[in-house]
Order: structure tokens, then sequence, then C-alpha cells
């Protein structure tokens, strides 16, 4: 059985992932016709997917995806959104850059407990991953991202 990874050491897999993505995305990898390609703009849900393969195959780290709706006084700022929920209580969302509360936060991703901006985040509901191994595009991806791992 391995060893639980502790707050500090999943947050660093975290950015490492993240960081691995956009290193991928700035060298071109990802087809221009992929949603990885507009990283960290709507692909929330494949990105989730992604890490939480990751984590299960290389930390047996069990998530759930929670799902919503961010809406705010501008009409414009309407969108669904994805993150990942870890050891129940730790959301790990590698995309949060893309949402104006999200633009300031270090490294371009949250990680911590649920805070006033995610309470607000409308019509939440949880499910399971995507199996990526069910989709050669999410496999591709995720081999992409891989040889950026450190």
């Amino acid at each position: 059985m391995r060893k639980k990874l502790s707050a500090e050491e999943l947050h660093n897999v975290a950015i490492d992932f993240r960081t691995a993505i956009m290193s991928a995305k700035r060298a071109g990898r990802f087809s221009w016709q992929d949603r990885m390609h507009n990283f960290p703009g709507g692909c929330c849900d494949d990105a989730c997917d992604l890490l939480a393969h990751y984590l299960n195959v290389n930390y047996g780290i069990e998530s759930v995806q929670r799902n919503g709706v961010y809406r705010d006084d501008n009409e414009y700022n309407t969108t669904n959104h994805v993150w990942l929920l870890v050891y129940g209580e730790i959301i790990i969302d590698l995309t949060v850059s893309q949402l104006p509360f999200g633009v300031d936060i270090p490294n371009g991703l949250y990680f911590g407990t649920e805070n006033l901006h995610y309470r607000n985040i409308e019509d939440t509901r949880t499910q399971t991953n995507y199996n990526i191994t069910n989709d050669a595009r999410l496999l591709n991806d995720y081999s992409i991202i891989m040889e950026y791992m450190p």
C-alpha cells in the first residue's frame, strides 16, 4: 500500500502537472483541434480527468470531480467549471486562472479547501472522473504531458 501524500507533497505534484501541461502547450505539442491547446481555457474537465488519472496511477489517490456554473454580475462571466476534490476536502483546480477570481492565484492553480468562491459556484454536483483509457485523444494528451513531468 502506498503512503498517503501530505498536503504539501500533493500540492507540489499538482504544480508539476500544471507546469508540464504549460510546457507542452508552449512547445506546440497539443493539436490546435485539441481542447488542451487552449489550456487553461475551455478544458477544465479534460485537465481534471488527466490529473485524476495521474494521481491514481502513480499514487493510488482516488478523486472526484466537482462541476458547477460560475456566475457574477457580468453576464459574460458565466461559465461551466470543473475541479478535483481529493481526500474528500482538498480542491485542486488546474484551470482557476481562467475565472475572474483566479487570475492572480500563484502558479495558476488553486489548492486548498472550499472557500467563498467555490461555495458561490452554482448548480454544483459531484461525479466520478472519466476513465481516460477509453479515449485515444486523452491518452495522447496524457502521453504528451508525461514527457514534461519531472
